[in-house]
Protein backbone atom coordinates (compact mmCIF):
# COMPACT_ATOMS: atom_id res chain seq x y z
CA UNK A 1 0.00 0.00 0.00
CA UNK A 2 1.86 3.08 -0.91
CA UNK A 3 1.19 5.88 1.44
CA UNK A 4 2.00 9.73 0.24
CA UNK A 5 0.70 12.12 2.80
CA UNK A 6 2.12 16.00 2.89
CA UNK A 7 3.46 16.90 6.18
CA UNK A 8 0.62 19.41 6.76
CA UNK A 9 -2.06 16.56 6.81
CA UNK A 10 0.20 14.46 9.20
CA UNK A 11 0.29 16.77 11.55
CA UNK A 12 -3.68 18.20 11.43
CA UNK A 13 -4.63 13.96 11.61
CA UNK A 14 -2.08 14.04 14.49
CA UNK A 15 -3.69 16.85 16.67
CA UNK A 16 -7.26 15.63 15.76
CA UNK A 17 -6.35 12.13 16.73
CA UNK A 18 -4.41 12.99 20.26
CA UNK A 19 -7.44 15.98 21.19
CA UNK A 20 -9.38 12.70 21.08
CA UNK A 21 -7.47 10.78 23.12
CA UNK A 22 -6.82 13.29 25.78
CA UNK A 23 -10.58 13.97 25.24
CA UNK A 24 -12.48 14.18 28.57
CA UNK A 25 -15.85 11.95 29.24
CA UNK A 26 -17.96 14.35 27.36
CA UNK A 27 -16.01 14.59 24.35
CA UNK A 28 -17.00 13.33 21.06
CA UNK A 29 -17.02 8.90 22.64
CA UNK A 30 -16.12 7.17 18.36
CA UNK A 31 -14.43 8.52 15.56
CA UNK A 32 -12.68 7.04 12.01
CA UNK A 33 -8.90 7.34 12.57
CA UNK A 34 -7.62 10.45 10.50
CA UNK A 35 -6.32 9.19 7.18
CA UNK A 36 -2.73 9.44 7.64
CA UNK A 37 -2.77 7.18 11.07
CA UNK A 38 -5.58 4.39 9.64
CA UNK A 39 -2.82 4.01 6.63
CA UNK A 40 0.21 3.44 8.87
CA UNK A 41 -1.18 0.83 10.75
CA UNK A 42 -2.34 -1.37 8.07
CA UNK A 43 1.10 -0.57 6.27
CA UNK A 44 2.61 -1.75 9.43
CA UNK A 45 0.17 -4.36 9.72
CA UNK A 46 0.93 -5.39 6.45
CA UNK A 47 5.06 -5.59 7.46
CA UNK A 48 4.27 -7.52 10.98
CA UNK A 49 2.05 -10.24 9.37
CA UNK A 50 3.99 -12.50 7.28
CA UNK A 51 0.89 -14.05 5.23
CA UNK A 52 -0.28 -10.25 4.45
CA UNK A 53 2.92 -9.66 3.28
CA UNK A 54 2.82 -12.51 0.66
CA UNK A 55 -0.62 -12.77 -0.61
CA UNK A 56 -2.70 -10.57 -2.75
CA UNK A 57 -4.65 -7.88 -0.41
CA UNK A 58 -7.41 -5.84 -2.24
CA UNK A 59 -9.38 -2.55 -0.75
CA UNK A 60 -12.89 -2.34 -1.03
CA UNK A 61 -15.92 0.10 0.76
CA UNK A 62 -18.43 -3.02 0.67
CA UNK A 63 -18.92 -5.90 2.95
CA UNK A 64 -17.75 -8.48 0.16
CA UNK A 65 -15.34 -8.68 -2.35
CA UNK A 66 -16.15 -11.10 -5.30
CA UNK A 67 -13.09 -12.65 -7.14
CA UNK A 68 -13.11 -14.43 -10.50
CA UNK A 69 -11.22 -17.49 -10.66
CA UNK A 70 -10.61 -19.22 -13.67
CA UNK A 71 -9.17 -22.38 -13.08
CA UNK A 72 -8.57 -24.22 -16.95
CA UNK A 73 -5.32 -24.96 -17.40
CA UNK A 74 -5.71 -24.77 -21.39
CA UNK A 75 -4.04 -22.01 -23.46
CA UNK A 76 -5.96 -18.65 -23.52
CA UNK A 77 -3.54 -17.37 -26.69
CA UNK A 78 -2.27 -18.31 -29.41
CA UNK A 79 -2.21 -17.82 -33.11
CA UNK A 80 -4.63 -16.93 -35.66
CA UNK A 81 -4.59 -19.39 -39.20
CA UNK A 82 -6.84 -18.96 -41.97
CA UNK A 83 -8.70 -22.04 -40.40
CA UNK A 84 -11.57 -22.10 -38.52
CA UNK A 85 -11.64 -21.25 -34.83
CA UNK A 86 -13.53 -23.11 -32.82
CA UNK A 87 -13.98 -22.75 -29.11
CA UNK A 88 -14.46 -26.78 -27.73
CA UNK A 89 -13.69 -25.75 -24.11
CA UNK A 90 -15.47 -23.44 -21.85
CA UNK A 91 -13.33 -21.94 -19.43
CA UNK A 92 -13.70 -23.16 -16.25
CA UNK A 93 -14.40 -20.00 -14.32
CA UNK A 94 -16.27 -19.56 -11.02
CA UNK A 95 -16.42 -16.37 -8.64
CA UNK A 96 -15.18 -17.02 -4.93
CA UNK A 97 -17.51 -14.65 -2.44
CA UNK A 98 -14.84 -13.10 0.36
CA UNK A 99 -16.96 -11.17 3.02
CA UNK A 100 -15.59 -9.45 5.41
CA UNK A 101 -15.29 -9.41 9.63
CA UNK A 102 -15.01 -7.44 12.15
CA UNK A 103 -11.86 -7.59 13.78
CA UNK A 104 -10.96 -5.55 17.16
CA UNK A 105 -8.12 -3.95 19.50
CA UNK A 106 -8.46 -3.20 22.77
CA UNK A 107 -5.37 -1.37 24.11
CA UNK A 108 -5.71 0.51 27.52
CA UNK A 109 -4.04 3.02 29.09
CA UNK A 110 -4.31 4.92 32.56
CA UNK A 111 -5.47 8.01 33.07
CA UNK A 112 -2.16 9.67 34.31
CA UNK A 113 -0.36 8.77 30.81
CA UNK A 114 -3.37 10.60 29.20
CA UNK A 115 -3.04 13.61 31.37
CA UNK A 116 0.58 13.65 30.87
CA UNK A 117 1.69 16.15 28.20
CA UNK A 118 4.82 14.63 27.68
CA UNK A 119 4.10 11.28 26.78
CA UNK A 120 3.98 10.35 23.55
CA UNK A 121 0.34 8.47 24.23
CA UNK A 122 -0.81 8.60 20.54
CA UNK A 123 2.27 6.47 19.81
CA UNK A 124 1.75 3.88 21.98
CA UNK A 125 -1.86 3.82 21.27
CA UNK A 126 -0.96 3.57 17.66
CA UNK A 127 1.56 0.69 18.01
CA UNK A 128 -0.58 -1.39 20.80
CA UNK A 129 -3.56 -1.41 17.42
CA UNK A 130 -1.02 -2.41 14.87
CA UNK A 131 0.36 -5.37 16.46
CA UNK A 132 -2.45 -6.71 18.32
CA UNK A 133 -4.78 -6.64 15.02
CA UNK A 134 -1.20 -8.07 13.71
CA UNK A 135 -1.29 -11.21 15.49
CA UNK A 136 -4.91 -11.84 15.54
CA UNK A 137 -4.98 -11.51 11.59
CA UNK A 138 -2.31 -13.80 10.78
CA UNK A 139 -3.82 -16.91 13.06
CA UNK A 140 -6.71 -16.27 11.10
CA UNK A 141 -5.02 -16.41 7.78
CA UNK A 142 -3.83 -19.62 9.20
CA UNK A 143 -6.68 -21.10 10.93
CA UNK A 144 -9.75 -18.86 10.23
CA UNK A 145 -13.10 -20.22 10.30
CA UNK A 146 -14.38 -18.21 7.59
CA UNK A 147 -17.52 -17.56 10.02
CA UNK A 148 -16.75 -14.94 12.01
CA UNK A 149 -13.14 -14.68 10.92
CA UNK A 150 -10.80 -15.05 7.54
CA UNK A 151 -10.76 -18.38 6.16
CA UNK A 152 -7.56 -20.20 6.49
CA UNK A 153 -5.39 -21.88 4.75
CA UNK A 154 -4.73 -24.39 6.97
CA UNK A 155 -8.81 -24.81 7.65
CA UNK A 156 -9.07 -26.64 4.58
CA UNK A 157 -8.40 -30.69 4.12
CA UNK A 158 -5.00 -31.52 2.49
CA UNK A 159 -5.44 -34.40 -0.14
CA UNK A 160 -2.32 -36.62 0.07
CA UNK A 161 -1.76 -37.97 -3.57
CA UNK A 162 -4.30 -36.87 -6.40
CA UNK A 163 -5.43 -33.54 -5.32
CA UNK A 164 -8.97 -33.12 -4.57
CA UNK A 165 -11.30 -30.08 -5.50
CA UNK A 166 -11.35 -27.14 -2.82
CA UNK A 167 -7.98 -29.18 -1.20
CA UNK A 168 -4.51 -28.05 -0.96
CA UNK A 169 -2.27 -31.01 -2.17
CA UNK A 170 0.57 -32.57 0.15
CA UNK A 171 2.85 -34.62 0.70
CA UNK A 172 3.96 -36.85 3.79
CA UNK A 173 7.35 -35.50 4.10
CA UNK A 174 7.87 -37.96 8.06
CA UNK A 175 6.63 -39.04 11.01
CA UNK A 176 5.73 -36.64 13.68
CA UNK A 177 8.64 -35.28 15.13
CA UNK A 178 10.50 -35.94 12.27
CA UNK A 179 11.59 -34.71 8.60
CA UNK A 180 14.51 -36.61 8.15
CA UNK A 181 14.46 -37.62 4.23
CA UNK A 182 15.39 -34.87 1.79
CA UNK A 183 13.67 -35.78 -0.93
CA UNK A 184 10.09 -35.19 0.77
CA UNK A 185 11.49 -31.57 0.65
CA UNK A 186 12.41 -31.66 -3.18
CA UNK A 187 9.21 -33.63 -4.34
CA UNK A 188 7.43 -30.50 -2.09
CA UNK A 189 8.81 -27.75 -4.29
CA UNK A 190 8.19 -29.76 -7.43
CA UNK A 191 4.78 -30.53 -6.97
CA UNK A 192 4.20 -26.14 -7.14
CA UNK A 193 3.44 -25.49 -11.24
CA UNK A 194 6.09 -23.59 -12.82
CA UNK A 195 4.08 -20.54 -13.80
CA UNK A 196 3.48 -19.93 -9.76
CA UNK A 197 7.16 -20.75 -8.80
CA UNK A 198 8.83 -17.11 -10.23
CA UNK A 199 7.15 -15.58 -6.53
CA UNK A 200 7.21 -19.00 -4.42
CA UNK A 201 8.15 -19.15 -0.98
CA UNK A 202 8.59 -21.79 2.07
CA UNK A 203 6.71 -20.53 4.87
CA UNK A 204 7.31 -22.23 8.30
CA UNK A 205 8.00 -21.67 12.03
CA UNK A 206 11.24 -21.36 13.60
CA UNK A 207 10.68 -24.65 15.09
CA UNK A 208 10.49 -26.62 11.83
CA UNK A 209 13.16 -23.88 10.20
CA UNK A 210 15.43 -26.01 13.10
CA UNK A 211 14.78 -29.19 11.62
CA UNK A 212 15.36 -28.46 8.22
CA UNK A 213 18.32 -26.41 8.23
CA UNK A 214 20.01 -29.63 9.09
CA UNK A 215 19.05 -31.63 5.95
CA UNK A 216 21.79 -32.63 3.31
CA UNK A 217 21.11 -33.33 -0.44
CA UNK A 218 22.03 -37.12 -0.48
CA UNK A 219 24.17 -36.70 -3.51
CA UNK A 220 26.58 -34.04 -2.92
CA UNK A 221 26.37 -33.66 1.07
CA UNK A 222 25.49 -29.82 0.43
CA UNK A 223 22.46 -28.17 2.91
CA UNK A 224 19.48 -27.56 1.16
CA UNK A 225 19.39 -24.64 3.35
CA UNK A 226 21.28 -21.42 3.07
CA UNK A 227 21.86 -18.87 5.59
CA UNK A 228 21.62 -15.10 4.02
CA UNK A 229 24.87 -13.19 4.31
CA UNK A 230 22.84 -9.89 4.05
CA UNK A 231 20.44 -7.82 6.27
CA UNK A 232 16.97 -8.25 4.89
CA UNK A 233 17.42 -10.81 2.31
CA UNK A 234 15.74 -14.09 3.51
CA UNK A 235 17.51 -17.15 3.69
CA UNK A 236 16.79 -19.82 0.84
CA UNK A 237 16.09 -23.48 0.68
CA UNK A 238 16.91 -25.14 -2.53
CA UNK A 239 16.93 -21.64 -3.75
CA UNK A 240 13.54 -20.02 -2.53
CA UNK A 241 13.37 -17.53 0.01
CA UNK A 242 12.04 -18.86 3.27
CA UNK A 243 9.61 -16.82 5.57
CA UNK A 244 9.29 -17.30 9.01
CA UNK A 245 5.96 -17.71 10.31
CA UNK A 246 6.02 -18.63 13.76
CA UNK A 247 1.77 -19.44 14.05
CA UNK A 248 2.41 -21.92 11.42
CA UNK A 249 2.27 -25.03 13.46
CA UNK A 250 5.41 -26.58 15.09
CA UNK A 251 7.13 -30.57 14.13
CA UNK A 252 5.23 -32.02 17.09
CA UNK A 253 6.45 -35.80 18.47
CA UNK A 254 3.25 -36.70 19.54
CA UNK A 255 0.38 -35.59 16.64
CA UNK A 256 -0.24 -35.16 13.18
CA UNK A 257 0.90 -31.50 11.92
CA UNK A 258 1.26 -29.43 8.67
CA UNK A 259 4.84 -27.49 9.61
CA UNK A 260 5.86 -26.57 5.96
CA UNK A 261 3.95 -24.60 3.19
CA UNK A 262 5.69 -24.06 -0.44
CA UNK A 263 3.69 -21.68 -2.36
CA UNK A 264 2.97 -18.63 -4.11
CA UNK A 265 0.29 -16.74 -2.01
CA UNK A 266 0.25 -13.82 -4.11
CA UNK A 267 -1.97 -16.03 -6.51
CA UNK A 268 -3.26 -18.45 -3.93
CA UNK A 269 -4.41 -16.22 -1.16
CA UNK A 270 -6.98 -13.58 -1.62
CA UNK A 271 -7.39 -10.70 1.37
CA UNK A 272 -9.82 -8.05 1.58
CA UNK A 273 -10.55 -5.20 4.12
CA UNK A 274 -11.86 -2.02 4.15
CA UNK A 275 -9.31 1.28 5.16
CA UNK A 276 -11.19 2.88 7.68
CA UNK A 277 -10.41 2.11 11.80
CA UNK A 278 -12.89 3.08 13.55
CA UNK A 279 -12.14 3.82 17.80
CA UNK A 280 -14.22 4.05 20.78
CA UNK A 281 -13.09 5.26 24.10
CA UNK A 282 -14.29 3.43 27.20
CA UNK A 283 -13.25 5.58 30.38
CA UNK A 284 -15.82 3.42 32.53
CA UNK A 285 -15.67 -0.41 31.63
CA UNK A 286 -12.12 -0.96 32.44
CA UNK A 287 -11.04 0.91 35.14
CA UNK A 288 -8.48 2.47 37.08
CA UNK A 289 -7.41 2.39 32.79
CA UNK A 290 -9.35 3.70 29.75
CA UNK A 291 -9.79 1.20 26.75
CA UNK A 292 -9.75 1.99 23.48
CA UNK A 293 -11.56 0.05 21.24
CA UNK A 294 -10.66 0.10 17.64
CA UNK A 295 -12.01 -2.45 15.16
CA UNK A 296 -12.27 -2.67 11.41
CA UNK A 297 -13.43 -5.24 8.57
CA UNK A 298 -11.05 -7.73 6.47
CA UNK A 299 -11.98 -11.23 5.17
CA UNK A 300 -9.47 -13.93 3.10
CA UNK A 301 -9.99 -17.00 1.60
CA UNK A 302 -8.24 -19.38 -1.14
CA UNK A 303 -8.98 -18.31 -4.42
CA UNK A 304 -6.18 -20.85 -6.49
CA UNK A 305 -5.51 -23.78 -4.42
CA UNK A 306 -2.76 -25.23 -7.57
CA UNK A 307 -0.45 -22.54 -6.43
CA UNK A 308 -0.62 -23.92 -2.39
CA UNK A 309 1.41 -26.87 -1.06
CA UNK A 310 1.82 -28.73 2.10
CA UNK A 311 4.15 -30.70 3.89
CA UNK A 312 2.22 -33.22 6.31
CA UNK A 313 3.83 -35.47 9.20
CA UNK A 314 1.39 -38.57 9.95
CA UNK A 315 2.05 -42.08 10.92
Amino acid sequence: MNISIDNQTVNTDSKKFLNFLRGNQNDQATIDLPTSISDSITSKIQILSPIKSLAKVTYTSNDRLDVVVDTNDSEASGWITDELIKCEEISAISKVSIHLHQLFAKPRVSHTLLEDDTANVEEFIHDKITTQMAASENKSFLFGDGISQPKGILKYDISIGEQKPRQIEGIVGGEPGKITDYTKIVELMEKLPSKYLANATWIMSRNAASHIRTLKDGTNGKFLWQNSIAHGVPDTLLGYPVVICDDMPKISEKEASTPVLFANLYEGYQIAEKPVINILKDPFNAKPYVEFYATKRIGGDVVNFDAIKALVLKK
